[in-house]
């Protein structure tokens, strides 16, 4: 039940600021930061918080001088009627910009990531038509939603979140406090154009009894929204690196996809995670429409104007499809927010707060100007707008059944790949639908085609047509494994997926997969070991690996040396060795540790293990010590980390490049430029220390 007073709670504001803030910024602010100051992008978040904090220290000062009176009559009671207009109409222009670039974001979300072969004019229309049927129910209405919908939409981001730890690659977050002083502050600045928005404080005090109220909702929000930010940057930031993420349209949404759900048919999650943006967007475009609205009646002279949100939305249409059309348009409007649009939302309080001080309080004790709402009947319109929202598949979009679904997919060649995948957008007379891609099989001639797989891949991220998570492995001829029959009722992509994640000794986060490709591409940090596969009774089976080492292919690798690489990162849970062929010993129950020593031109890496061993097989005739064990133990790493090293390929089993940063700062400045060489006059030292279990 609605109370029909046009007011809302304390909670209610909490809720509406932090959907106000949270959708655009959490889509935005990381690759932003990433470009500009990379791993201390946290800093900026927290310094741009903070900022955020001071500014509702500004607005809380207008809000008490503010009264009982809307703010248009503030406006003009402090600054006078001119001045009042031009502060409406500044107003005005900021609040419809924000609102068609949430549109056209809104938009191209849903274009991209859920309905590919849509209209971008039919998406935005229907999309505004139910803005507009959201503005009918008013400010209570949608905030009794919102309130409602608020923990049904956080609590899967925070799960989110939370699943991916597992995936999180701390070395990335190393080095710290390397940016520049300018980048740091650029970034901060970045981060306070999307916690400004606070400023509609401003306006929702005329909807609230106490304006203390919204103040304390703006400050929750700020911190609210700020943790969420630290949160899920420190998630992207480990799980894509800084170089990538920086390279990133929407992270956010990317990062969603990027979950895995073993051995099942559905591979986008994001599709079910989009309604965090579906409302916070919505919430944000339903927000600058609806104060527009206010600000067009204001400038008009009218307490009810039925065209003020018409003309909202139609200009809107108008700047959602110029920031589309016009490739330009989204710097001109990031240029305004810098230089123009901020300065102008942080003076303006900036000055009601010098004037309110400077002269006495004449406010009228008239009742407050206000609309009643239209209708309550329509108090649930933004929850059937979710729904309706579903009506969207419609637009040309093929159903399920007129659908090519490929599991698995083999590339060759540059020929066969503009063929079978650049022209061929339908297979016999399905639509074909990478979304749900479980293997790529890689020729291994094309793979050590630089130019080409550079293309190949730039063309994949580009394009967005097939999962992050799908598993990319290496074959001499990939058709050949393509064409094997079905193993057990299962394609050869289930029973690979299969063979990775469940059967496999290998932790399946060690297998690599397209979107680490498209990472290692731009970060340049690291070693992948890309699964080689041969044909065994008539089965896809692994032998050995390939090397795709700090964004370029390098050769293949003995399957020893790569078993020892993954043990060393803690990527095993059991590691098997044979040592002079009398003992097989099983490594478990690890915990590793590595260290450097030397400098940047004679590195040493320090591998410290401690573990516990069994003997795997019953013992020969001439028993060895514990101690003799370890040796030999130590000995058959130090050997195979040598011949690694010293092989055409220069393999640093520790994996250690993209340690350097969080353990060798000094190393990171000087060998950043030179990852080449990284190699060269290396030496990887193992110490064990081994608790044997059945000697």
């Amino acid at each position: 039940m609605f109370s029909g007073n046009d007011k809302i709670s304390g909670r209610q504001a909490f809720r509406l600021f932090t959907f106000d803030l949270l959708g655009v910024s959490t889509l935005l602010i990381p690759t932003v930061l990433a470009g500009a100051c990379g791993r201390d992008g946290v800093l900026c978040i927290v310094l741009g918080v903070c900022a955020g904090l001071l500014f509702l220290r500004l607005l809380k000062s207008a809000l008490a001088d503010m009264g009982q009176e809307s703010f248009t009559d503030y406006l003009a009671r402090r600054l006078g009627a001119v001045g009042g207009r031009l502060a409406e109409a500044g107003y005005a222009v900021y609040l419809l910009l924000l609102a068609g670039y949430v549109a056209y974001l809104f938009t191209v979300i849903v274009l991209k990531e859920l309905l590919r072969e849509g209209s971008f004019e039919v998406i935005l229309m229907v999309i505004l038509i139910l803005a507009g049927y959201g503005l009918i129910s008013g400010i209570e209405g949608r905030a009794r939603v919102y309130e409602f919908l608020f923990w049904f939409l956080l609590i899967p981001l925070f799960l989110m979140i939370f699943s991916s730890f597992d995936e999180i690659d701390p070395d990335y977050w190393a080095p710290v406090f390397h940016a520049g002083v300018g980048d740091v502050l650029s970034g901060t600045y970045d981060v306070f154009i999307s916690m400004s928005l606070v400023f509609l404080s401003l306006f929702l005090g005329a909807y609230v009894e106490k304006k203390e109220t919204v103040i304390r909702a703006g400050r929750r929000a700020l911190v609210f929204v700020g943790a969420i930010h630290v949160g899920l940057y420190l998630a992207l930031l480990g799980i894509f690196g800084g170089n990538a993420l920086a390279d990133m349209k929407y992270p956010a949404v990317t990062f969603m996809s990027t979950v895995k759900i073993s051995g099942g048919f559905l591979k986008r999650a994001d599709a079910f995670i989009f309604g965090i943006w579906f409302f916070t967007l919505y919430a944000l475009l339903n927000s600058a429409i609806f104060y527009s609205g206010a600000l067009f009646r204001g400038l008009a002279g009218k307490k009810k104007c039925a065209w003020a949100e018409i003309a909202a939305l139609a200009i809107v249409w108008a700047l959602a499809a110029l920031f589309y059309r016009v490739a330009e348009a989204g710097a001109y409007y990031e240029w305004f927010l810098w230089y123009v649009g901020t300065p102008f939302v942080v003076a303006v309080p900036l000055l009601l707060a010098i004037l309110g001080k400077k002269s006495p309080d004449k406010r009228q004790t008239g009742e407050i100007r206000k609309e009643k709402q239209k209708s309550h009947k329509t108090a649930g319109a933004i929850a059937a707008a979710f729904f309706a929202s579903s009506l969207l598949s419609g637009c040309a979009t093929p159903e399920l059944e007129d659908r090519n679904f490929p599991i698995e997919v083999a590339v060759t060649d540059a020929e066969h790949f503009n063929e079978a995948w650049m022209n061929a957008s339908q297979s016999g007379n399905r639509v074909v639908d990478y979304s749900h891609l479980k293997v790529m099989i890689l020729n291994q001639d094309f793979v050590e085609d630089e130019k080409n797989m550079t293309e190949f891949l730039t063309l994949l991220e580009k394009q967005n047509e097939v999962p992050r998570n799908t598993y990319v492995a290496v074959a001499e001829d990939a058709e050949s494994i393509m064409e094997l029959p079905d193993i057990e009722g299962q394609s050869v992509g289930t029973y690979l997926e299969e063979l990775f994640e469940n059967v496999s000794e290998v932790d399946k986060e060690a297998y690599p997969t397209l979107g680490m490709l498209y990472q290692e591409r731009k970060n340049r940090m690291e070693t992948l070991f890309l699964p080689y596969l041969t044909e065994e009774e008539d089965k896809p089976a692994v032998d050995g690996y390939y090397i795709w080492k700090r964004g370029k292919a390098a050769g293949r690798a003995e399957s020893k040396t790569v078993l020892l690489s993954f043990f060393t990162g803690n990527e095993m849970e059991e590691y098997t060795i044979s040592l002079e062929q009398e003992y097989e010993v099983e490594f478990f129950d690890s915990h590793n540790d590595i260290s450097f020593s030397g400098t940047p031109e004679q590195k040493t890496v320090e591998v410290s293990i401690r573990c516990k061993g069994r003997v795997a097989a019953e013992p020969p005739e001439h028993f060895r010590s514990e101690e003799e064990l370890e040796h030999m133990s130590e000995n058959y790493m130090n050997r195979t980390a040598l011949e690694a090293l010293e092989s055409e390929n220069a393999i640093d089993v520790a994996n250690s490049y993209k340690k350097i940063g969080g353990y060798r700062r000094d190393w990171y400045d000087t060998l950043t430029d030179r990852q080449e060489s990284y190699e060269e006059d290396m030496k990887i030292v193992y110490h064990l220390d081994i608790t044997w279990v059945n000697l």
